[in-house]
């Protein structure tokens, strides 16, 4: 089909060919509009061509196109470099973000796990008081009824004084028995007391001493000449302290001026 053609025909028909193709096509971006006109137009196309000579000029040569490309292809170069700072940045601030949020999370749980322990360390401490409270009332239950054995024993000792001088006397198993029974409390009572100072629990010591409102609550009082107002006379229920901070207050008695009501 090119037999008898010249080349200039050839380029032409080419160029008209790619015109109808690309004429649907939107221009590209960042190329001078008259670097693209200068193309899209033929040397006879250019407004003035054939009266003044002077202007073809504005005809696009390729020192223009080439100048036109490099400035385009510079510009895709830093648009990319610019995407990719960005990435780099937007990745930075994202992992830092998840970082502090990993860091805030990470605090939470321990903050929820030390209060829970807290909780429960308080639990068992208040158990451990109380068992300790129960042991010290049973043995000096136990104390009084020895006491109180003791003093029965005495009575039918001294209506019965005459068996004893023509028969053996049988041993006092009571006797031992409450022995037992009061050792055996104050081995719990000295097991429970290691038990409250490994939990850092220290008993709030009150009797003889001046009446603190911050450690002790005062259920009763007493007239008492011997010691000054407002001293504890006696300690009703132990008090506690914990970790520098009253655990349980002290129920004491308070003496008080004579002529004072309570």
């Amino acid at each position: 089909m090119t037999a008898g053609l010249d080349r200039g025909e050839v380029l032409r028909r080419f160029e008209a060919l790619l015109d109808a193709t690309l004429a649907s096509e939107a221009p590209p971006s960042g190329i001078d509009a008259e670097i693209l006109s200068s193309v899209m137009l033929g040397p006879g196309d250019l407004p003035g061509a054939n009266d003044a000579p002077a202007d073809n000029d504005r005809q696009c040569d390729s020192f223009a196109l080439w100048a036109a490309m490099t400035a385009l292809t510079q510009e895709i170069k830093l648009q990319g470099r610019a995407f990719r700072e960005l990435d780099l940045t937007v990745a930075a601030q994202t992992g830092k973000i998840a970082e502090e949020l990993r860091a805030v999370y990470a605090e939470r749980e321990r903050t929820v796990q030390r209060d829970a322990e807290r909780r429960c360390r308080r639990e068992a401490l208040s158990a451990f008081i109380d068992l300790r409270d129960r042991l010290v009332r049973g043995r000096e239950s136990a104390r009084a009824m020895e006491v109180e054995m003791e003093a029965k024993a005495a009575g039918r000792a001294q209506a019965e004084w005459w068996r004893r001088l023509f028969q053996k006397r049988a041993p006092d198993r009571w006797a031992d028995a409450f022995a037992a029974l009061i050792r055996g409390y104050e081995l719990g009572i000295e097991r429970l007391d290691q038990t409250l100072d490994e939990f850092n629990a220290r008993e709030i010591r009150g009797k003889g001493e001046s009446f603190d409102p911050r450690r002790m609550n005062a259920i009763d009082s007493e007239e008492s000449g011997a010691v000054s107002a407002g001293t504890v006379l006696e300690v009703y229920r132990s008090g506690y302290e914990w970790n520098g901070e009253v655990f349980r207050p002290a129920q004491v008695k308070v003496s008080r001026e004579a002529g004072v009501r309570k």
